[in-house]
């Protein structure tokens, strides 16, 4: 099968919070990231096309990144751990080490 990926992913098992368009907010498991964007896991759906934005920290020396994208792609999640029920793909729109104006 042909890599669609542009961008390498690096494995990973953060925590994250993030808010969707309409201000809910998401505690996710971040599972895989790039500079395109993440892989989630998530207790409920979200539909595709929905906005997100957010900050995590994947590097230690690095401080936290701050995202926004949105949802582009939704599947049932398949793993054994307990919780998630969905695995949701995020395109980055905007990717910075400097927190968003207000």
């Amino acid at each position: 099968m042909e890599e669609k990926r542009k961008h390498k992913r690096l494995g990973t098992r953060e925590s994250a919070s993030l808010v969707g368009g309409d201000g809910s907010e998401h505690h996710v498991s971040v599972h895989d990231v790039s500079l395109g964007g993440m892989r989630i896991l998530l207790g409920s759906e979200l539909k595709l096309g929905t906005k997100i934005s957010g900050r995590f920290k994947i590097l230690p020396k690095i401080g936290p990144f701050y995202v926004s994208g949105q949802v582009v792609w939704v599947k049932p999640y398949s793993g054994e751990i307990r919780g998630p029920r969905f695995e949701i793909g995020v395109q980055f729109n905007n990717v910075s080490t400097i927190p968003p104006q207000k």
